[in-house]
């Protein structure tokens, strides 16, 4: 070899040293460990209704219950009696039926939102974040979803 093919390989091995110790590239016989990622994942806890599953708390115009199916619950007002009737718990909301004497209707409460039955019509209020209980209006009958979770859906009604 001549002094200049010499110095060439000194030249490549050095780089080689080099480009292995800087990372990148790897010297047979090791392993690099692959990077690990941890995932954590958290589950908002259930609501709880402060009346649980006591229906016969809303005839006196305010109550929070638990739902997990079809239930008829009586509710009063200064108007007279009526009836909240919930059809079905879903994932996201329930589907229901009020039939009141001054007011009724059917459909479906998801997300953050206080529906309101009234003598002549009605109303709803929805949010990106939870809304505080609805306060009792005279003849008005206000419906809040306060959340669900695992086939329980919990509700607020109040009646003035």
């Amino acid at each position: 070899m001549t002094p200049s093919t010499v110095d060439r390989w000194l030249l490549v091995g050095g780089l080689v040293a080099a480009l292995a110790a800087a990372g990148c590239g790897t010297v047979p016989g090791t392993a690099v460990p692959a990077p690990t990622t941890t995932t954590t994942t958290t589950t908002a806890p259930p609501p709880t209704a402060a009346d649980g599953a006591d229906y016969a708390a809303c005839a006196d115009g305010t109550c929070e219950v638990a739902l997990t199916g079809p239930v008829d619950i009586a509710v009063g007002s200064s108007t007279g009696p009526g009836t909240f009737k919930v059809l079905a718990v879903r994932e996201d909301g329930i589907e229901f039926d009020v039939d009141l004497p001054h007011s009724g209707g059917h459909g479906t409460l998801k997300g953050y939102c206080t529906l309101t039955f009234t003598p002549g019509g009605g109303g709803s209020r929805c949010s990106n974040q939870p809304l505080p209980p609805p306060q009792p209006q005279t003849g008005v009958l206000a419906v809040q979803l306060v959340g669900v979770t695992g086939g329980t859906a919990v509700v607020r009604l109040v009646t003035g």
